[in-house]
């Protein structure tokens, strides 16, 4: 009894082992015989990351970035310079009396606007006889070496007289940068912010570097009918030596991607990244040899949030 229970088991596995066989080959028929499924279009990735919004051009305009066009120009290539406001060595008179003798009377003070032959005081020389110092021209004193009771000599200046409506501006140029600094060359003179400003020409350059500083000075008359151009005044010199270029942007445009100097030029609605090779560089624009062509539009006043937005969506970061 025990026997046939057995072997019937056994018939019985080897038959449903049989029908799943028999199923599955039909199931990889019935498989291989259907249509291409055909799958729903997944989100495609653009160069951007997906989910993250690409600002257009329009939205950065909206947030204050310009728009400017490359092209001819001139690169304002310019050096800014140390410099200081000194007497017209030319209308500066040091006057002193001819003979030695007494002060007996002292008319003009330090800051006294005189006239051409005002007297400023008077010496008693020696054998007793008056005599008086006169202005040279109409000025200003500016430096007075008398008092009443003691004695004048002709080897020392009793009074400095300067006419001031007109001031030398002593420019102090490092050799390195004397092919810019020639006489004739535009140059601004302006004082600390908020103060004068005045555009005048280099009227002289030193011909030796001086010992001591290892520097060259170059001078600057500038017009002073207001009297603002004090002298001992510390200002910047800036000369001007602009460039002529086929392509020219400005400096703002000019941002660093990946340790290269870039624009962000308008393509369609969307900016990209452009490597550009730069050459004369000035102070509000610069010259690009390469990358660019005339009539491309870049970004310009506040092209830095361009860079920022495109590091941003692209995963980039500036080496």
């Amino acid at each position: 009894m025990r026997r046939h229970r057995v072997a019937a088991t056994a018939t019985s596995s080897r038959r449903i082992a049989a029908a799943i066989g028999a199923f599955s080959s039909l199931l990889a028929i019935a498989v291989a015989s259907l249509p291409p499924v055909a799958f729903a279009d997944e989100p495609a990735e653009d160069e951007h990351h997906a989910g993250q919004h690409v600002f257009t051009v329009e939205e950065f305009i909206h947030s204050g970035v310009t728009i400017v066009s490359a092209g001819p120009g001139i690169v304002d290539v310019a050096v800014e310079l140390p410099a200081e406001v000194r007497p017209n060595g030319d209308r500066l008179a040091h006057i002193a009396p001819r003979f030695s003798g007494l002060v007996r009377e002292v008319r003009k003070s330090v800051g006294d606007d005189v006239k051409a032959g005002e007297v400023l005081a008077v010496v008693e020389s020696d054998n007793l006889s008056p005599f008086e110092l006169r202005a040279a021209f109409a000025g200003t004193v500016i430096d007075r070496h008398i008092v009443a009771g003691e004695t004048a000599s002709p080897d020392k200046p009793a009074y400095i007289i300067a006419d001031l409506s007109t001031v030398w501006v002593l420019i102090s140029a490092y050799p390195q940068v004397l092919d810019l600094v020639r006489v004739g060359r535009p140059v601004r003179i302006a004082a600390s912010r908020g103060g004068p400003e005045i555009e005048s020409r280099v009227s002289y350059v030193s011909p030796i570097v001086e010992e001591e500083t290892r520097m060259v000075t170059a001078r600057v008359v500038v017009a002073n009918p207001n009297g603002e151009w004090r002298p001992g005044l510390f200002v910047t010199a800036t000369i001007e030596n602009p460039v002529d270029a086929a392509i020219v942007v400005p400096r703002r445009a000019v941002q660093t991607v990946a340790g290269k100097p870039a624009v962000f030029v308008v393509a369609g609605e969307r900016f990209e990244v452009r490597t550009v090779e730069l050459g004369s560089s000035g102070r509000s624009t610069v010259e690009v040899r390469s990358g660019l062509a005339a009539g491309d539009r870049v970004a310009s006043e506040r092209s830095f949030l361009v860079k920022a937005e495109l590091l941003k969506t692209e995963g980039g970061h500036e080496d």
